[in-house]
């Protein structure tokens, strides 16, 4: 397929957030509206598609398998997109179906419901986009962040419309994420990114304050990490030692590699079990930190969540990628 051109910054994606002053943010977001969601996706790799008649055991499996944090879902006998599953549906789906009554055991209530049944009769957790929320391959970047702002989705599918017919020759070509966003600026932009003024306390981007954070303790129980996420409308938290001191972060995303869908095990164990195989890497930063190092954290770490600590260690806050893009959007 050949690159569509990028839309005019005077048309639908004209109308996004606009760049504030201070910095070389008009770059930033002179790059939004010169490149494409298009021009986002891989050269190469490989969409996960999955039937909506796939339960919710094997969609699990899947992911995990190809490494997938979501995946759009199609009905075969409709012939139309149903919508996105996440790693964050993923989790609900495991706290549903562990307090099932009609089956022996957590495996076989995964097994019994399905993904058409999940999509259209449940309540979707936060950041999973409506199946009426989609972005184009000609979107410009602009469009894209603030369809993801906008409609404070995590992911949102690439569809392809031939014509612009809503059921003909309806093609999902790829994904985007804030990971991938970032990913592409950052390979892009990394000078102008560096020129982001403050520290991130100053600025007051992400969740500041140990009165306002959720954390847990490597010893506690998965099941209760799980349910806190799940009550708190959050997708990981904090995880620390006995002394109150930062170890990890426990994502949804962690979720996908639980092996046996032990709930009853320690979140310490369920982090090394998710980490095995994984090189170490940094995910802290300071509230006193420049965003530029901030920035450079996020790339070095690739991942979308930060823990901001102390000297002495301790959890002082917590940064995402969405909280940097709603800044960079002004609409933190």
């Amino acid at each position: 397929m050949a690159a569509p051109a990028a839309k005019s910054a005077e048309g639908e994606g004209g109308g996004g957030p606009k760049p504030m002053e201070g910095d070389h943010r008009d770059n930033i977001f002179q790059f939004f509206r010169s490149h494409t969601a298009y021009d986002m996706l891989p050269e190469s790799g490989k969409v996960l598609l999955l039937d909506g008649s796939v339960s919710a055991y094997s969609a699990l499996r899947l992911m995990n398998a190809n490494q997938q944090l979501a995946v759009p879902v199609w009905d075969g006998r409709g012939d139309r997109y149903l919508g996105m599953v996440t790693a964050s549906d993923m989790l609900e789906l495991v706290l549903l179906c562990s307090k099932s009554d009609g089956c022996a055991n957590l495996t076989e209530a995964m097994r019994a419901i399905n993904l058409e049944k999940w999509i259209s009769a449940y309540a979707r957790p936060p950041g999973c986009p409506q199946p009426s929320v989609e972005l184009h391959p000609d979107d410009d970047l602009i469009r894209v962040l603030s369809t993801l702002v906008r409609n404070d989705c995590r992911v949102l599918p690439v569809l392809d419309r031939e014509g612009g017919a809503p059921l003909l020759n309806q093609c999902i070509i790829g994904q985007v994420t804030y990971l991938l966003l970032f990913r592409f600026l950052y390979y892009h932009q990394e000078a102008d990114l560096g020129t982001l003024e403050g520290t991130l306390g100053e600025v007051g981007i992400g969740t500041l304050g140990e009165s306002k954070l959720i954390t847990v303790q490597a010893s506690d129980r998965l099941e209760r990490a799980m349910t806190l996420m799940s009550e708190h409308r959050i997708s990981g938290l904090p995880v620390l030692d006995e002394g109150g001191k930062f170890l990890d972060m426990y994502s949804d995303n962690d979720v996908l590699a639980l092996e046996n869908l032990d709930l009853e095990i320690a979140v310490g164990a369920a982090l090394e079990e998710a980490r095995a195989g994984q090189p170490a890497r940094t995910i802290t930063c300071s509230v006193d930190d420049p965003l530029s190092k901030v920035v450079a954290v996020f790339s070095n770490s690739k991942s979308t969540r930060l823990a901001c600590t102390d000297s002495g260690g301790m959890v002082k806050g917590v940064v995402t990628l969405t909280d940097l893009f709603k800044f960079l959007a002004g609409s933190s």
